[in-house]
């Protein structure tokens, strides 16, 4: 799908699958596998706040639509991330402390390119999965189950959330391979075909029961308005986001994984790349949807830079580039 050109000559090259499908399972575009077997990783986070919705959690709690978006995001660890994870743990009677997510550098040094001081201090709210987390946590509380084991695959959070993942995405519990995310949660695996059609079926509230479309549309309206929480700034859901001004809903995840939504449409949408390089996985999203006639000239414009991202030398020259080229085949 994608080319690495240093000079005139192609130096690698990353290969994968991508698919477009409405919420019945229909194709409508496809490229390589819909079949290829890949873990949703990160991706999975619209479908892993389901249960907090369906539950009562969130209204009982009081959940605002930032916060919602937050949890289904991974976010750059910015001061208002912090804050709004903050703010979930208190409204649920919880500390950072109950999160078992572990620390990282939050992903807003990377996108600036700073380097941690020895003075930096981060905690688990700085994390890009501690709104998923604080989520899990509040159906804990909500539900009166304990929270010192909740990544646990057979504590009832987890199950509550894989039958959601099932139930959205079409695809049988037992079939759904299962894993471990680098936060510690559980993560699941199935075909592309399903991850994309599972994007669908959140945009597709009038293919369910009323209640459920409530939980569906209360999660990608929370996505669409709040962009900003779902990642951060120069963070790519949050430029596919605005670039589309809203046309497109976008949700990464680790190894060369991507999913999207088209709200006017309800179509759902997801990309693996095979080697799972994130280098590769964004300017194939965009030339995907841009063949597909999801893009306008001036998003298309506003994404140049990362679909035709330039390879650079230590000095910060230009002596590559990187290309999408690929077929698009329509339906099955």
């Amino acid at each position: 799908m994608v080319y690495v050109y240093r000079g005139d000559t192609i130096e690698s090259v990353h290969r994968g699958s991508a698919i477009i499908c409405e919420a019945d399972g229909k194709i409508v575009h496809r490229v390589g596998d819909p079949e290829f077997f890949s873990f949703m990783r990160s991706a999975a986070k619209p479908f892993q706040v389901i249960p907090v919705l369906e539950s009562g959690a969130s209204r009982k709690f009081g959940f605002t639509g930032k916060e919602i978006a937050l949890m289904c995001g991974s976010h750059s660890g910015e001061d208002e991330h912090v804050k709004i994870v903050a703010g979930i743990l208190e409204k649920i009677g919880l500390t950072p402390s109950s999160l078992k997510c572990g620390i990282q550098v939050p992903l807003y040094y990377r996108v600036k390119k700073m380097v941690p001081r020895p003075s930096d201090t981060f905690t688990t709210l700085h994390n890009n999965c501690s709104g998923k987390h604080a989520a899990m946590l509040a159906l804990c509380v909500f539900k009166s189950w304990g929270t010192e084991n909740y990544l646990d695959f057979d504590h009832p959070c987890q199950k509550m959330i894989l039958k959601a993942i099932a139930s959205a995405c079409h695809y049988p519990e037992e079939k759904i391979g299962r894993g471990i995310d680098g936060c510690g949660a559980p993560v699941y695996a199935m075909p592309l075909k399903n991850i994309a059609r599972g994007m669908a079926q959140l945009l597709s509230p009038n293919t369910v029961p009323r209640e459920i479309a409530k939980i569906y549309s209360s999660i990608t309206l929370a996505m669409r308005e709040n962009p900003d929480m779902v990642s951060g700034e120069g963070r790519f859901d949050y430029q596919l986001s605005t670039a589309s001004s809203g046309k497109i809903i976008s949700k990464s995840g680790a190894e060369g994984v991507q999913m999207f939504g088209m709200p006017e449409q309800r179509l759902g949408g997801a990309v693996k790349i095979e080697d799972g390089a994130t280098r590769a996985v964004w300017p194939a999203t965009i030339e995907f949807l841009n063949m597909t006639g999801h893009l306008d000239k001036e998003a298309i414009e506003k994404l140049d830079p990362i679909a035709n991202a330039p390879v650079l030398d230590h000095n910060q020259n230009v002596v590559g580039r990187m290309r999408s080229r690929f077929e698009v085949k329509q339906g099955i």
